[in-house]
């Protein structure tokens, strides 16, 4: 029965990927069509031939007799294989019609020259080139009527077709309400709506890592384990983000989705880029190590590993042994989700943690959650028996009920969803849970099923970004605009409504992180099977295993150096090749061999190491989407620039690429070109009219490079647009002529001038350059860098834009700005008025000629007696590099509001600044204050009570803090830091949350008695450079939570208590010790602390004192955790016998002052 239901699946999977690419060739062929010369009637008949076909599939898929026919696979490939031919000829036919359309474009004077040259060139003559093409039309031709022949044979016949329907566009075609309900962003297993039933899953396991773990020193492992679709991912993401977990853990947590990819090196890498947001690519695994160690010495740390399937107990012994030096604190743990009940076997975890399905009732109340959104209605006793059958696991029920929701007035619908033979399918770890099938079964239309099979190109967990998914869909030709639209719409448009269904029926899911304000997507593991899984005929990734590798594939995804070698060993003739449309290499070093796969549509190289572009890349005629990204290239060859097809050229992170090449403007069908770096263009930038994405682009001198008039043309532009160098645009009519106020679709907007340049008559450039440049309304993200003009134009003092003087001239505000910077503004000395922007989130200014913040930065007039509200939305403000700033006020009305949403304040580098003003900012959580030395009055820390984290830093004329210090009691973190003045500091015992204090003063002499009273969750302290101190106050003891402590440079001998059996969690202590006696006295004491893994000793600066101490090591040696040694001031130590310390350490690091 299973395996009768699993073939007659294949077959309708066939029946829509054949359905799907008969709507591509149809619309291609009408499009041909009304180009075509000298064979339009061959083509007419093509287009016939296929809408035909069209009727044929319509009734295979409604024939479960025709589909049990292995008579009826042999056809449906058949056919596809013609299909994919005629696909080629008609795109052969529009690429020659481009070519010859850009030859007419460039022969000017040297006219007769081509024209010579193309009559005796084969390739280029019309009448050779009319004749090829018309006999490839007719061999199509042949070959469908030999398919009617075998349609008619095997019992096919034609039936009326609805041919929207059949070509997807039913979910396009839709009311406001459905289309607005396509684009809701399901949350998918994710969401709270997940943990019906959990309550007791989190408890157990929260007490196990908080509790349980929390002083063992052998890294324990703890496992959630289940079927696939119950939550496991769900929940450890809610144990990852849950407040006790950052209680404990603080910010040392690292989650890893690992999957079947279980490699050491790759998986400390990832720690790494998590923990330092910096790309972990180091191959050495001991540097590895290292930098881990500098994030985590000391610390507990929490690693989750997703998804993981690994039995092998040896790689599980040498991930724990790598993570056991990197030197954490005992109580870290490491998390693992599985599917695979052996896998806590073998990673030795002492806590395994089964979960199972829900109840029926919790199961219900997660389906009527989902599903209804008020009464139950009369679909209660059905609905029940559907929930039923999803035995319990969330992720079915989510997406059956998201299918439901979508047909809740239609009983006959639940009752065939109900009956389904699909739930009969048995479930095992490489197979497809019945519910996903079955909301895919029911996506609207073949090509929509077709944009999710082709998601199984991206490897399980992958982040996708939905602009590359979107031109990746469209490279190969899936998206179409209906004849029946109304709408003005864009290919991009009909993709951002497919991910709307998509994400509507829970196949995607947005990612929680969005890197620069990108929307991001990823699949859960099991919709990722059923991806690879519905495209498994089409689809081959290298690694996957279960996979045919002797399949008639046209899309081909590798993952390691050796899948390509096993490829060209198996087939090592070019001709295999031409059958592929996709190519995909990541992080793989590639031959050229995907040179000779001539019918490529898509061609990803990421991460190959290509330093070079093979020239003969012009071979592929047929490329659309072209992924160079992250690779060490150098210069593109200009034969790139015969790609005439190509719409999407991917140059992301090509930090050593300085320009594109000098013939783009002949790449007329471009649409994206996706960069992260500035880079130059030559002139002709204006015939992109297809151009969308332009992220980041730098202007040059104008004679050979593209001139910023050149943007007036590019009507399609959207997105965020990033202009450099506008040095170099020379006047206020030429920066006018970029048209920017009437492109509604930028939405995002940079404007840079070089930073060291000449100021001479520049500035007024910039302030009619400025001028001419403003956006329009709609603006979300403006930046300026760089700005050297006197003042800013009238539309950004007052925020508003004048429209095109055609529809009137009329002015608005940039009320939708939520990002504002004005960096290194050299030469402005007012500021625009900005408090009134409604949704302003962000502010960063940078102003060197500004001597005052005035009332006219809140609002534009004196509004007398009305209440002044200003900044209403505004989070994060960075006051930066105002070196003549003297004063700050604000609006003096009692009722006035500033600032009211405010969360963090960073003030720094404002030398003549005296007194920061008291702001309306009672949500303010982090403030910074950094080289402000003229500031005499700290106002605002009067009314910022709610503070977590306080950071001061170079206040020279302070020499006290104010007495309201007391009143923080949420404080977590205090930096006192280059203090001239400050002689003393007031009692921080009621502190009570303080968890780190950093304290440098030259001028401090006393610190009071009760300083540390009641500070009993302080886990760090610092103390240096205060020279002039004279003791350490004897309520440090009280401290007992204390996992840091260290105290330089400063001038006593006994800073550090002879006694240090209260500090037992202490894992790093630098000290300074000037005296062998005090010294000695000092390391027996060390023993008292069991976790001490970092020791800094700072002090000796004489050579017969350190030869002294060092003759005897035994006290060192007693200390079994320690794995550093710090030696601070001290002298050549080459010729003591240090051998065995040395050993002992992980890191012996000497400073000599």
């Amino acid at each position: 029965m299973a395996e009768s239901l699993l073939i007659e699946v294949g077959k309708n999977l066939a029946v829509d990927a054949a359905k799907a690419l008969v709507q591509s060739v149809i619309g291609r062929a009408s499009e041909e069509i009304r180009l075509a010369w000298g064979f339009r009637d061959e083509l007419e008949k093509l287009r016939r031939k296929f809408e035909y076909v069209e009727a044929l599939l319509e009734d295979l898929g409604r024939s479960k007799q025709a589909q049990q026919s292995k008579l009826v696979d042999a056809w449906l490939n058949r056919f596809k294989n013609v299909a994919y031919m005629a696909d080629n000829v008609m795109d052969e036919y529009a690429y020659e019609m481009l070519r010859r359309k850009q030859q007419l474009r460039l022969k000017k004077s040297d006219g007769f020259s081509i024209k010579f040259r193309n009559c005796f060139t084969l390739s280029s003559n019309t009448t050779f080139f009319r004749i090829r093409m018309s006999l490839k039309v007719r061999q199509m031709l042949s070959l469908f009527d030999e398919l009617d022949v075998e349609a008619k044979a095997i019992g096919l016949s034609q039936v009326e077709v609805a041919r929207d329907a059949v070509r997807g566009t039913a979910f396009i075609n839709t009311d406001d309400r459905s289309r607005n309900q396509a684009r809701e962003h399901a949350s998918g297993v994710d969401n709270t709506n997940g943990f019906v039933g959990r309550k007791d899953d989190e408890r157990k396991l929260i007490e196990n890592l908080c509790v349980s773990f929390n002083e063992v020193d052998q890294l324990p492992m703890a496992a959630i384990v289940g079927i696939g679709g119950l939550g496991k991912t769900a929940l450890a993401r809610r144990l990852y983000d849950h407040h006790e977990i950052n209680t404990h853990f603080g910010d040392n947590k690292v989650w890893i989705c690992v999957s079947e990819n279980f490699n050491i090196t790759r998986l400390l890498n990832e720690m790494v880029e998590a923990l330092t947001s910096n790309k972990g690519d180091l191959s050495n695994k001991d540097g590895i190590l290292r930098k881990l160690e500098e994030k985590l010495k000391g610390k507990k740390f929490f690693l989750v590993l997703d998804d993981v399937w690994n039995e092998d107990q040896e790689l599980w012994d040498s991930l724990r042994e790598s993570l056991h030096k990197v030197g954490g604190l005992p109580g870290s743990v490491i998390l693992i989700t599985t599917r695979n009940k052996e896998v806590p076997n073998a990673a030795r975890a002492v806590y395994i943690h089964g979960l199972e399905g829900l109840t029926p009732d919790e199961s219900w109340d997660l389906f009527k959650h989902k599903v209804f959104l008020n009464d139950v209605s009369d679909l209660e006793e059905i609905g029940r028996r559907i929930v039923n059958k999803c035995k319990g696991v969330p992720l079915a029920i989510n997406v059956i009920g998201c299918l439901l929701k979508s047909k809740q007035h239609s009983r006959r619908e639940w009752e065939a969803i109900e009956t389904s033979e699909l739930w009969e399918l048995p479930q095992g770890r490489n197979q497809i849970l019945p519910s996903l099938l079955l909301s895919f079964n029911h996506l609207p239309s073949p090509s929509l099923k077709q944009c999710f099979a082709f998601c199984a190109i991206f490897p399980k967990d992958r982040v996708i970004e939905k602009d590359i998914l979107i031109a990746l869909w469209l490279a190969q030709g899936f998206l179409h605009i209906p004849s029946s639209e109304t709408r003005k719409l864009t290919e991009e448009d009909i993709g951002d409504e497919i991910c709307g269904v998509l994400l509507n029926n829970l196949f995607l899911q947005e990612d929680e992180i969005k890197k620069g304000g990108t929307l991001r997507y990823k699949m859960h593991d099991l919709v990722h099977d059923l991806a690879v899984y519905v495209s498994r005929d089409l689809l081959l990734i290298r690694d996957v295993k279960g996979q045919r590798k002797d399949g008639d594939y046209r899309h081909l995804v590798f993952t390691s150096e050796k899948d390509e070698q096993e490829l060209l060993s198996e087939s090592p003739e070019a001709k295999t090749f031409r059958k592929l449309r996709t190519i995909s290499f990541e992080g793989v070093n590639s031959r050229s061999w995907w040179i000779h796969a001539l019918y490529l549509r898509t061609l990803v190289l990421r991460s190959t190491e290509l330093s070079e572009v093979p020239s003969a890349i012009e071979l592929l005629k047929h490329l659309r989407f072209l992924d160079l990204s992250y690779n060490p290239i150098r210069m593109l060859p200009d034969s790139i620039c015969k790609l005439y097809h190509l719409e999407t050229l991917g140059l992301l992170d090509c930090k050593w690429l300085p320009k594109l090449p000098a013939k783009l403007d002949r790449l007329v069908n471009l649409r994206h070109i996706m960069t992260t770096t500035p880079m130059y263009a030559s002139k002709g930038l204006a015939e992109l009219k297809n151009l969308q994405t332009l992220p980041h682009l730098a202007l040059d001198d104008g004679v050979q490079g593209w001139t910023i008039d050149e943007l007036g043309c590019l009507h399609e532009l959207r997105g965020e647009i990033c202009i450099h160098r506008l040095e170099h645009v020379q006047n206020r009519e030429q920066a006018d002529k970029a048209a920017l106020n009437r492109n509604d679709k930028v939405i995002k907007l940079t404007l840079t001038w070089a930073q060291n340049r000449e100021e001479t008559s520049q500035g007024n450039s910039d302030e009619d350059v400025l001028d001419g440049l403003q956006p329009h309304a709609g603006i979300t993200w403006l930046e300026l860098k760089n700005f050297y003009g006197k003042t800013f134009p009238s539309w950004l003092m007052n925020m508003t834009v004048v429209t095109s003087k055609l529809i009137g001239g009329n002015p608005k505000a940039l009320t939708n700005l939520t990002m504002l910077k004005l960096l290194n503004c050299k030469n402005c000395r007012t500021l625009p008025t900005l408090g009134h922007l409604p949704f302003l989130k962000t502010l960063r200014l940078s102003m060197f000629d500004v001597e005052t913040i005035g009332i006219e930065f809140y609002a534009s007039s004196n509004p007398g007696n009305g209440s002044v509200k200003a900044f209403q939305s505004l989070r994060k403000l960075v006051i930066s590099s105002f070196p003549r700033l003297t004063t700050w006020i604000v609006p003096s009305q009692e009722d006035a509001s500033v600032c009211p949403c405010l969360v963090r304040l960073q003030v720094q580098d404002c030398p003549e600044l005296k007194s920061i003003p008291a702001l309306d900012c009672e949500s303010l959580t982090h403030l910074e204050l950094h080289k402000l030395s003229s500031l005499e009055f700290l106002d605002i820390l009067k009314v910022c009570t709610g503070l977590t984290m306080l950071h001061m830093c170079g206040m020279s004329l302070l020499t006290c803090l104010p007495a309201e210090l007391a009143n923080y009691r949420n404080l977590q973190r205090l930096d006192i830091e280059t203090f001239e003045k400050l002689v003393s500091l007031p009692s921080l015992q009621s502190l009570r949350s303080l968890q780190a204090l950093r304290i440098n003063s030259h001028a401090l002499t006393i610190l009071p008695d009760d300083l540390f009273h009641g500070l009993s969750s302080l886990q760090e302290l610092t103390i240096y450079n205060c020279e002039d101190l004279e003791r350490i106050p004897t309520s440090l003891i009280q401290c007992t939570s204390l996992k840091k402590l260290w105290i330089f440079y400063c001038e006593m001998d006994n800073a550090i208590p002879a006694d240090l059996s209260m500090f037992r969690r202490l894992s790093d202590l630098v000290f300074s010790s000037y005296s062998v006696t005090s010294l000695r006295s000092m390391l027996e004491a060390l023993e008292q602390l069991p976790l001490l893994r970092v020791l800094g000793i700072e002090g000796f600066r004489d050579e017969q004192q350190l030869g002294e101490y060092f003759s005897d090591m035994t006290p060192f040696l007693r200390l079994h955790s320690l794995k550093e040694l710090r030696l601070l001031g001290w002298s050549e130590i080459r010729s003591y016998k240090l051998q065995r310390l040395w050993c002992k350490m992980r890191f012996f690091l000497m400073y000599r002052l």
